[in-house]
């Protein structure tokens, strides 16, 4: 599985949060201010977003970075 079909499988309202902060480097402040939510919002779908890619990542043990050259 690739990154990007990880990516579609973390829920709809998670992905902007994690695309953000994660892989844009965004404060968290900044994703709730672009997103227009609360701060508390972002952590938890952030928290929740991280929980689901580890899911699949260890259900993938031969996963999406793996196949990319990453350990």
């Amino acid at each position: 599985m690739g990154v990007a079909e990880m990516l579609r499988r973390v829920p709809v309202n998670q992905r902007p949060v994690l695309l953000l902060h994660d892989v844009l480097d965004l404060p968290i402040e900044q994703v709730a201010e672009q997103l227009g939510l609360p701060v508390s919002t972002v952590r938890g779908r952030l928290d929740r977003a991280r929980a689901n890619l580890a899911r699949h990542l260890a259900a993938d043990p031969e996963g999406a970075l793996s196949r990319h050259g990453r350990p």
